[in-house]
Formats: C-alpha cells, sequence, structure tokens
C-alpha cells in the first residue's frame, strides 16, 4: 500500500490517471486503506462533488470491519495532525469527515 495516497501523488493529463509517484512510504498491508487515505485527501481539497460521491460509493461496498477500521485510523491522524498545526475551525473541518463513518 502506499500509505500517502492524495491527488498530489497522483499524474494525471488530461484528467487521467497515468501513474502514481511518492512511494516513501510503501509497506505491506491492505490496499483498500488507501482508497480511506485518498477520501481523507479530496476531503482536504474539497474536490467535485461528483468524484467524492463515486469514492464514497466504493468506500461503502467494502467489508464494514475494513471500513470502519481505516476510517478510525485516518481520523485520528488527521485530527491529531490539525490539532498541532491548524487553527480550531480546521479541526471542526476534520472532525465533520471523521464522524461521518465512525459512530
Amino acid at each position: 500500500m502506499h500509505m500517502d495516497f492524495h491527488t498530489g501523488n497522483m499524474l494525471a493529463p488530461g484528467g487521467e490517471i497515468t501513474e502514481v509517484v511518492d512511494w516513501d512510504g510503501a509497506a505491506r498491508g491492505d490496499r483498500r486503506f488507501d482508497l480511506v487515505t485518498l477520501r481523507f485527501g479530496i476531503h482536504a481539497e474539497e474536490s467535485d462533488p461528483g468524484v467524492t460521491e463515486r469514492l464514497d460509493a466504493v468506500l461503502a461496498s467494502l467489508p464494514e470491519e475494513i471500513l470502519r477500521l481505516a476510517w478510525a485510523h485516518m481520523s485520528l491522524r488527521m485530527v491529531d495532525w490539525v490539532i498541532r498545526h491548524f487553527t480550531a475551525i480546521d479541526v471542526e473541518h476534520w472532525l465533520d469527515l471523521a464522524e461521518q463513518r465512525v459512530s
């Protein structure tokens, strides 16, 4: 798995993904975790709602035990980062996303 799978690490000339770069954090693990990482990444960018909806549909098809663990991991990782480096408003932004699937 990539471990840092977000749009900044994808080359997409003409809107078609041709390469994934920056494999510095790559490790063994469940590749589906990268889809959750990508979902958090597009939340940061305020992406096209259609893209978000399509990715959410893919995530909804994952086994609940996989999605729940991956979502909890990314929620803790991102909220912790934002608490240490950004404002209270930013923390709320990330908590809103985290609470969508961890309840």
